[in-house]
């Protein structure tokens, strides 16, 4: 008996098709407007004119809708931003027309970018979008040359290549732009350049690293609600971080919260200030370091260490989560817009030798890098083996940031 033919599928109208690109652009528009954490039916609706049962007739919940976001949207553009910027990073020859796009790129972010960048952070807790995002990106981090095949120089240069493309992007959720970054990525690019051509340096010993972040405010009320925010926001995002949540995990009352903060903006804003801080901190004490003990790199490699430190990633997915939610929280906005700056003032003080131009674009090309490099974690197991050592080494030689003697 031979087999049943297959069942022909009434293709769709031309109406269904257009109504699919109208929703499709409403979860978008909506996405961009409140983060990945916040879209909703009703509100795609309303975006779309379309009922809330026509959009669950789509997709069975928002994060469907996301994903369907990521396949048809955001990735394919998202992916070839990436690329450009590890491309830039290895080709000491680009076209005017490449140029103008890579300026484009780091300087001017758009909101393609800003989401594919959301979709990082999001995908490390949030299961549904996760394994639909972290094996794609994984696969594309490998095909860029991030891999076990390539030596430990390259694996350097495609990282700081995905750190700067993610990064700018980061940043711009925050100042809205980066300017002169081209700039800062044409001397990164520059002292890959030199360090592949060059022989390997000798990796002296990381910097003194602390063990762990400890919160130590004088009041103990207070380090427990830094330390239970700090733990809530890293393990489910900004908006589902609730009060209840919050004092539960501390082992506090909703009164001792409301005693210290009028709610939990002023809270994660407290802990966000706190967290930068140190982390400045941190940095800047490894850049005095490594100028009175004459280091190569002036202490620029050490950042790259401090973000694969284990006892860190807790507070590092932290202010990753506070900076997407930056994009719809003037206030967080406001707060982490002031910890950039305060950082460059201070990177400043530890560099008092240098040049003022010189140390705005190393603080600028610092952290936009920094943030980049904290989102790379997830998606490969080769950052460990990158040697930025050799490379930092370079750039610090080509902004003359060694001393005489050195």
């Amino acid at each position: 008996m031979p087999p049943n033919p297959p069942i022909a599928r009434r293709a769709k109208s031309a109406r269904s098709l257009a109504n699919s690109a109208k929703v499709l652009n409403a979860v978008r528009k909506n996405a961009t407007k409140v983060g990945l954490d916040e879209l909703s039916a009703g509100s795609v609706a309303k975006l779309c004119g379309l009922s809330t049962g026509s959009i669950y007739s789509r997709f069975e919940d928002a994060d469907e809708m996301a994903i369907a976001l990521w396949e048809q949207v955001v990735k394919q553009p998202f992916k070839q931003r990436l690329q450009r910027g590890v491309d830039y990073i290895y080709d000491a020859h680009l076209s005017i027309d490449g140029e103008a796009t890579i300026k484009a790129d780091f300087e001017n972010p758009d909101e393609i970018s800003k989401l594919g960048v959301e979709f990082l952070v999001v995908a490390k807790r949030n299961n549904s979008i996760g394994e639909v995002v972290i094996p794609e990106v994984s696969t594309w981090f490998n095909e860029f040359g991030l891999n076990q095949a390539n030596p430990e120089i390259n694996n350097a240069a495609v990282a700081l290549g995905l750190s700067a493309s993610i990064g700018t992007a980061m940043r711009a959720f925050v100042l809205g732009s980066n300017s002169d970054w081209l700039a800062i990525a044409g001397g990164v690019r520059n002292a890959v350049t030199a360090a592949r051509r060059a022989e390997p340096l000798t990796r002296p010993p990381d910097l003194p690293l602390p063990k762990l972040f400890e919160i130590q405010t004088g009041n103990p009320v207070r380090d427990a609600l830094i330390i239970a925010v700090g733990q809530v926001v890293a393990a489910s995002g900004y908006s589902r971080a609730t009060i209840s949540r919050i004092v539960r995990k501390s082992g506090l009352s909703n009164g001792s919260l409301y005693n210290l903060y009028e709610n939990k903006e002023e809270l994660t804003d407290d802990a966000m200030q706190m967290t930068l801080a140190y982390a400045s901190g941190i940095n800047r004490e490894g850049n005095r370091i490594a100028e009175s003990q004459h280091r190569a790199d002036r202490g620029l490699g050490n950042s790259f260490a401090l973000g694969l430190m284990p006892g860190r990633r807790q507070w590092l997915d932290f202010r990753l989560e506070c900076l997407i939610a930056s994009r719809n929280h003037l206030p967080t906005r406001t707060k982490f817009k002031e910890s950039l700056i305060s950082s460059r003032d201070a990177l400043a003080s530890s560099m008092p030798d240098i040049p003022r131009e010189i140390v705005n674009l190393l603080s600028s090309g610092e952290q936009a890098i920094g943030l980049g490099f904290t989102a790379l974690d997830l998606f490969t197991d080769q950052l460990p083996r990158c040697d930025f050592y050799s490379i930092m080494a370079k750039l610090s030689e080509q902004n003359r940031l060694l001393l005489p003697n050195s």
